[in-house]
């Protein structure tokens, strides 16, 4: 079963599986299936993406059903291991809210299903399925009633970025880290870290939302050249090129810990910039 021409055919079979066996057990249980994130933008990469789902039921799953659920996703990770599904079951009612509005809810990631939780409840993924979303199965996203305050998003970004990626950076930073020994030895690791903050950085200059490799090639276009080589290479490894621009992995990592510490600079700069342009009104 084909599902959409534009979708990678990988990506394509993984979905099918999934939607078939669970259509084999609970016939009409899913009355909606779209994808958000990187293969909504666009940016989809075998090795490095998830496939990001949202399913949505009439009502709460219960005990039985999550556990054939658990089953359905354990079946499909021992034909593909990659890329993975990873995904949240709601309901119809909660579509657009944050966890203070509703009832966890369970969700499968990096292989474990979860009986009740947040996962992937925040602003991002509800403006990429409204602006970007792909529709598998249920009604139009158009018709959805999904409303997202970008200067909250953006205030929640400015949050990430000074909490989870200052972290990061921190933690990678470290002489004897894991962290740090990993981007030694990583790729993933470095284009991870500075794709991901790059994107941050996208949105706050441009109020708009794009995938890793376009932040990359945004990037290219507006920082200092002395970036552009780490940047470049982040790319590369995103787009599964083997090869890489450096022959020194200490420098590599050195590039990219200078660059995000950069990125966390001028993305404050911005953001504080935005916040004194709406008081002055």
């Amino acid at each position: 079963m084909k599902l959409q021409s534009n979708i990678n055919s990988t990506i394509d079979q993984i979905i099918s599986l999934y939607l078939n066996s669970v259509n084999r057990s609970f016939p009409h249980l899913l009355e909606g299936f779209y994808l958000y994130g990187s293969i909504a933008l666009g940016d989809y990469s075998l090795e490095l993406s998830d496939i990001d789902f949202i399913a949505v039921t009439k009502e709460r799953l219960h005990d039985a059903e999550v556990a054939i659920l658990n089953q359905v996703h354990r079946e499909i990770e021992s034909k593909y291991k990659k890329p993975n599904l990873n995904g949240i079951y709601l309901t119809w009612s909660d579509l657009g809210k944050l966890p203070e509005n509703t009832q966890p809810f369970p969700y499968f990631c990096d292989g474990v299903m979860h009986r009740s939780g947040y996962f992937e409840l925040n602003l991002v993924p509800w403006y990429e399925l409204k602006v970007h979303g792909i529709r598998i199965i249920g009604p139009d996203i158009s018709t959805l009633e999904i409303e997202v305050d970008f200067e909250q998003l953006l205030s929640s970004m400015h949050q990430n970025l000074n909490e989870y990626w200052k972290n990061w950076i921190r933690k990678s930073s470290k002489r004897f880290s894991l962290a740090s020994l990993a981007l030694y030895f990583r790729r993933a690791d470095i284009e991870w870290g500075v794709l991901g903050i790059t994107r941050l950085y996208y949105t706050f200059r441009e109020q708009q939302i794009t995938s890793k490799a376009g932040a990359g090639e945004y990037a290219l276009k507006v920082v200092p050249a002395r970036w552009h080589r780490v940047i470049q290479e982040c790319i590369h490894t995103r787009r599964g090129e083997a090869k890489s621009l450096y022959v020194s992995k200490i420098q590599r990592k050195k590039d990219a810990l200078g660059y995000m510490n950069y990125m966390m600079s001028e993305s404050n700069k911005i953001f504080n910039s935005i916040i004194n342009k709406r008081c002055e009104k």
